[in-house]
């Protein structure tokens, strides 16, 4: 008993982040200690919070278990979108491990729980006993959340296998039930979730609105399945793979009125605190803020702390000139991702517009010029060229042009080149490149300025250079989520906060089912609201937070990718756009032979001013950086283990 009340102990201050509870063996310690009591009840639930899969700042998808990794993060999973570029991220990959027997070993705790605590009723007030119950079911539905959107339809286990007491070896063998099951076994276990869990908890577990907010996300994911998938695969006369389209309209309706719940309450909202209207520098702040501060947008939160419970966010995604050792520069946003967002120039292809009307390279005193009438969710979202991080103007540049300028700069490579620039510019050319930051950062290589005395770093402080090397490679910073305070980002020593749901997704999933269903002829919900009008009320009251233009009337939304791209701008680098463009069935689209664009900032020493070469991704070290996303990896590989132990259990089509 001593032991449970010091795992509570550790729990009730910040309940998720408590990643390595060990609960006593069963053996040891018995069913009336663990659910007979309010120490080991509490002890138990949160044991099974700590090994919920979120995919937040310690999930590494290259990783053995997925989950709760504490490993140098190279590769991140925003370099599978487009929604950045990483040195080690060379092109379209998936996970390389597997999520099925952690899973199913998470399940049979859930199950055990479910199970066992209605023996131990009588030990509990009735509120607490349907709280503990309730957190049991969602948790459930947690996981096979995870198990579905990977691998289709699984087997369905919602009872404890009481192998070998019970249950022979040939009782475990389960044949894969349908994938529409499994989505509805998450609807059910969240509609008794949302029933009976109280209007508000400990920071950090379940509540009625958390459970309702999670309904939103899943039932829209299985709705897009139902209508946007055309992987159909029968085994045993069940369809494994894929959902009846019939079924579309039933799982947006869902997500729908799921949504609708959280309008009960005013404990979540949009977190405004610091916005002000026409104030560009005040939007941008509290942008930043969403993600560094406890605020009312925050709906389910797995916390860190230091020392006992940290990560090294802060370590992977930190600008060079800003890391204080280790890794860095491991997330840089793509030009194709800053080219979604609103108030920047762009020509008649949609395009960022480089080049003025003779062709020649538009001239700026400081890059950020480009971009001063951007929305201010960029700027809080990314660190453009020379804006202000830590107190530093971070330095990205590609080279320097060393050239007159006459009539105009003409650019440097051809359009649609892919060819790097150092095989084209040698050193006695008047453009300027590092190969590496040795190169670089040696005196003798800086480039003499118009003045006689200046001088400046040919690849800046931060990048590019030309070779395999640490710093930037895109010409852009992330910026959401890195801690400013932070004075050592040298390995695990963040503990910034993971938001798995915030506010702004409940109302785009809530914009995204509604216009689903506009667009499948169904034009009103059951409470008598327009779809159309309330996806248009949604999207616009993301976008007057962010800075951006408000639409004028819901018309543009008879295109579906206006809501898609709000979501995608808006919840980007939050590990789930991965799983959008996956549920959308578009990411195989977006990535046939793709190459990812960047833009690059040059100096003109006789102009003295920058210009910004927007090109194709250069080869670093060999690798040409090219996306070719392979269809079966929208349904994943069944770890091929499983499949020897238990040839009930089909793979999945494709391996």
């Amino acid at each position: 008993m001593k032991h449970i009340k010091y795992i509570l102990l550790l729990c009730l201050g910040l309940f998720m982040a408590c990643t390595d509870l060990d609960i006593p063996p069963k053996n040891i310690i018995g069913d009336p200690e663990i659910f007979g009591t309010t120490e080991g009840t509490m002890s138990y639930i949160a044991r099974m919070y700590s090994r919920l899969p979120m995919e937040d700042f310690r999930y590494n998808y290259e990783k053995s278990g997925l989950f709760n990794n504490a490993d140098t993060k190279y590769k991140q999973q925003s370099g599978l979108t487009g929604e950045a570029l990483g040195r080690d991220t060379k092109g379209a990959e998936a996970e390389s491990a597997s999520y099925w027997d952690a899973a199913y070993s998470a399940i049979r705790d859930a199950n055990l729980f479910i199970e066992t605590l209605p023996k131990y009723a009588s030990a509990h007030s009735q509120a607490n006993y349907n709280t503990y119950l309730a957190e049991a079911y969602f948790i459930r539905a947690f996981l096979y959340y995870s198990l579905v959107k990977r691998y289709g339809g699984v087997p369905k286990v919602d009872f404890v296998i009481d192998y070998p007491a019970s249950v022979d070896v040939e009782g475990t063998k389960l044949f894969r039930d349908s994938e529409e099951a499994i989505w509805d076994l998450i609807a059910s276990d969240l509609d008794y979730a949302i029933t009976n869990l109280p209007k508000t908890n400990q920071k950090g577990r379940a509540n009625r609105y958390v459970a309702a907010a999670f309904k939103s996300r899943t039932m829209l994911h299985a709705g897009s399945i139902a209508k946007y998938n055309t992987i159909s695969e029968e085994y045993n006369g069940i369809r494994i793979c894929g959902i009846p389209s019939t079924r579309a309209n039933d799982y947006f309706k869902a997500a729908y009125e799921a949504s609708k719940i959280l309008d009960e309450t005013t404990a979540y909202g949009l977190y405004e605190a610091e916005w002000a209207d026409g104030d560009k520098t005040a939007q941008t702040t509290n942008f930043v803020n969403i993600f560094l501060k406890d605020t009312k947008e925050n709906i389910f939160v797995r916390y860190f702390k230091n020392p006992e419970s940290v990560h090294n966010f802060d370590d992977s995604a930190q600008p060079m000139q800003t890391s204080t050792g280790g890794n860095n520069s491991e997330i840089c946003p793509t030009l194709d991702f800053v080219e979604m967002f609103d108030g920047i120039d762009k020509d008649s292809n949609g395009k960022f517009k480089n080049l003025d009307s003779n062709g020649k390279y538009l001239l700026y005193n400081s890059p950020l010029d480009a971009f001063a009438n951007s929305e201010p969710r960029l700027r809080a979202t990314v660190i453009l060229p020379m804006d202000q991080f830590k107190g530093k103007t971070i330095d990205l540049r590609r080279g320097i042009w060393t050239g007159t300028v006459g009539t105009g700069i003409s650019p440097l490579m051809p359009e649609g080149s892919v060819t790097d620039y150092n095989v084209v510019y040698g050193e006695s050319s008047n453009l300027k490149l590092s190969s590496d930051f040795s190169f670089n950062n040696q005196a003798a290589n800086a480039i003499l300025l118009k003045d006689g005395v200046s001088k400046m770093k040919r690849a800046g402080e931060s990048g590019v250079v030309s070779g395999w090397d640490f710093g930037n490679i895109s010409g852009f910073y992330l910026r959401k989520y890195l801690d400013p305070n932070l004075a050592d980002n040298n390995g695990n020593k963040s503990s910034q906060s993971w938001i798995e749901i915030r506010y702004a997704e409940v109302l785009l999933n809530r914009a995204e089912a509604a216009n689903e269903l506009f667009l499948a002829g169904v034009s009103t919900a059951s409470t008598g609201e327009s779809y159309r009008e309330e996806a248009f009320r949604c999207i616009n009251l993301i976008r007057k937070r962010a800075g951006a233009t408000l639409l004028a009337s819901s018309a543009p939304l008879s295109d579906i990718n206006v809501v898609r791209t709000e979501r995608r701008k808006e919840l980007a680098f939050e590990h789930k756009t991965y799983w959008d463009l996956k549920r959308w069935r578009v990411i195989y689209d977006e990535q046939t032979n793709r190459r990812y664009r960047v833009l690059y900032a040059f100096y003109s020493t006789d102009a003295e001013k920058y210009f910004l070469d927007s090109r194709f991704m250069e080869s670093k070290a060999g690798n040409n950086y090219i996306f070719n996303f392979d269809t079966k990896n929208y349904y994943q590989q069944i770890p091929t283990s499983e499949i020897t132990k238990n040839p009930n259990c089909k793979q999945n089509p494709g391996y």
